[in-house]
């Protein structure tokens, strides 16, 4: 029932808010394991919901190599392959991707199992120093394209530079009333 109504139950990524601002914080995040599959865009993606959810072993018996039913975390994150692990800083953007945050037991890739389809991945994501704007409500494209262009020019009236592309993160699951809904646009950045 509390799910319903906004309240987030699931393990999350930890991290270490470097900086507090009334409309966004800066966040430094330790590396974390990462399932992802591509999508079709930031906030569709039924499809590759499904394979990342068979992954872990939601719809019956866990579709990797271990068969090893993994518990749900949070956020579902959508954002470019590079930016999602933290390559985004060196390489190309790569495609856009859906991933589930693999459990904290799951310290590198080693640890996690393989996935036993081909559309399914595991990586290590380091991502660093973000900085993260929160909102509620149905993340629609347009509400991310706005919340990335405002974050962005907070960011660079600060004095802060941006070092890769956007990511969504969302907390709840579908049920989850819309204005009672937690997410959030992270942004790589280089703080000052």
């Amino acid at each position: 029932m509390g799910a319903m109504f906004g309240k987030v139950a699931v393990e999350v990524p930890q991290y270490e808010v470097l900086l507090k601002k009334p409309l966004y914080e800066i966040r430094k995040y330790p590396p974390f394991v990462i399932v992802s599959t591509s999508t079709e865009d930031m906030v569709e993606g039924n499809n590759s919901f499904g394979r990342l959810a068979r992954y872990i072993g939601v719809f019956g018996s866990p579709e990797n190599s271990k068969k090893e039913a993994i518990s749900m975390t949070a956020p579902v994150l959508t954002g470019l392959e590079s930016t999602l692990t933290g390559a985004g800083r060196q390489g190309s953007p790569g495609s856009m991707k859906m991933s589930f945050v693999l459990p904290s037991v799951y310290k590198d890739v080693r640890h996690a199992p393989d996935p036993t389809s081909s559309d399914v991945s595991v990586a290590n994501a380091h991502w660093g120093t973000v900085a993260c704007l929160t909102f509620s409500g149905w993340a629609s494209a347009a509400d991310c394209d706005a919340k990335e262009a405002e974050l962005k020019k907070i960011l660079q009236g600060e004095g802060h530079k941006v070092t890769g592309s956007s990511m969504l993160a969302r907390y709840n699951p579908p049920w989850t009333l819309g204005p009672l809904r937690t997410n959030e646009l992270l942004i790589p950045i280089t703080p000052t």
